[in-house]
């Protein structure tokens, strides 16, 4: 086998290492992301579920997308990106209202101080 044959080789073999390494460094960097992203939406999911004005919310949320998706931030964002923004939102303005959370009623059952004895 020639010289030029050999390097061509691990020239070949050496760029194919980078590219495997690359990759696993996107895929992880993915991973992290979409494991980011669903901790976000759990949390403002909890949030909007339990803001003490609704209404108040789901307008800020409908100015705020308009205002976010008009803005000179997004100018160069490609029309996939625009309507993933607008369709989260739209998620989050369909979140129901959450029932309030008595911990001590809860933990204590019948046994709540806070009832009136029988």
């Amino acid at each position: 086998m020639s010289r030029e044959g050999t390097l061509h080789e691990y020239l070949e073999d050496r760029l194919a290492r980078v590219m495997d390494d690359e990759i696993e460094s996107l895929r992880h960097e993915v991973q992290h992301l979409i494991a980011m992203n669903t901790a976000s939406y759990v949390a403002i999911t909890s949030l909007v579920a339990t803001h003490p004005n609704p209404q108040q919310l789901h307008l800020h949320l409908v100015s705020a997308l308009e205002a976010v998706l008009g803005s000179e931030r997004l100018a160069r964002w490609t029309d996939e990106q625009k309507r993933i923004v607008r369709q989260v939102v739209e998620i989050f303005q369909h979140v129901q209202p959450a029932p309030a959370i008595h911990p001590l009623a809860s933990a204590m059952g019948e046994r709540d101080p806070r009832k009136p004895a029988r």
